[in-house]
């Protein structure tokens, strides 16, 4: 029987102290998310996958904080949709801040209840 494959941190260079304290913690892999930007603002994002298979463990936690979140967002989509592509079959979000909470009801006709919608998607 083959050894299970440890699970990875996968985090993002801006949060790279809270991701290694996060794995140190929990005694994981720590793996950082390769990202660009292209002069338009949109990303090309890389994860770290291993170099012989091709992929990425079946469990991974991916930290990413929220704050500030519109772009972030965004990061997060593909890089939970690319982990998932790669291998993961439990991607764990770890999101310290865990934007667009607030609005969990619309106040006036039309208004996005933005809880609902950001949290269907995470």
């Amino acid at each position: 029987m083959a050894a299970p494959e440890a699970a990875c941190v996968l985090y993002f260079d801006d949060e790279a102290a809270p991701a290694l304290r996060l794995a140190r913690a929990a005694g994981l892999t720590a793996q950082a998310i390769e990202r660009h930007r292209f002069p338009d603002g949109e990303l090309k994002l890389r994860l770290p996958v291993d170099e012989t298979t091709g992929r990425l463990p079946r469990h991974a936690v991916l930290l990413r904080s929220l704050h500030q979140p519109n772009e972030k967002l965004v990061e997060l989509l593909l890089a939970a949709r690319t982990a998932r592509s790669l291998g993961v079959q439990h991607l764990t979000l770890v999101a310290p801040y865990l934007a667009y909470m607030r609005q969990d009801m619309a106040f006036q006709p039309g208004e996005a209840v933005s809880q609902q919608v950001v949290g269907g998607f995470l």
